[in-house]
């Protein structure tokens, strides 16, 4: 077992860090600010999370599924799938049933109350996807959709690096 100390940057290097130029720092910048815009939309309008909200979009999309298939879809961790789930529950918007399949999970199924929800809701995120969408050109917001693709990408690759994955 070999002890190889960590790399460490120079304090000249410290001095020229900007973490505003970072990949990382910015997008998330740009995650925590519209984050805000949505939790303040759907939370006056609906009376939900943006978690309970994308929990909710996700599964009227996916259709009657389990949580842990919403979680891999909205890259959610699966404990606030789960909470989000329970919350959706109690105010009517879902349903849980057991999975005929395997009594050990739960299957998750939009209401009717939800669906009307997700009507009205809908039209926000229409308006929010026209007035962030009507910044970029055509070219912009196909480039932008590029770049999301292959930063998804590699950090799905670094993940799984640091797991020990091939």
């Amino acid at each position: 077992m070999t002890n190889k100390k960590p790399a460490v940057a120079s304090a000249a290097a410290l001095r020229r860090h900007e973490p505003e130029e970072l990949i990382t720092f910015r997008v998330s910048v740009l995650s925590q600010l519209l984050a805000r815009v949505v939790e303040g939309s759907v939370s006056q309008e609906l009376g939900l999370s943006s978690r309970q909200w994308r929990v909710l979009v996700m599964l009227n999309r996916l259709g009657p599924t389990t949580s842990g298939q919403v979680a891999t879809a909205t890259r959610l961790d699966h404990s606030q799938v789960s909470r989000a789930s329970y919350e959706l529950v109690d105010k009517g918007l879902i349903s849980m049933d057991s999975d005929q399949a395997d009594r050990r999970r739960q299957r998750l199924s939009v209401t009717a109350d939800g669906v009307e929800v997700l009507r009205r809701g809908i039209v926000g995120s229409q308006a929010r996807q026209a007035r962030l969408r009507s910044c970029l050109s055509d070219e912009d917001y196909r480039v932008f959709g590029q770049a999301l693709a292959l930063l998804c990408a590699e950090a799905t690759a670094m993940i799984e690096e640091s797991r020990g994955s091939p």
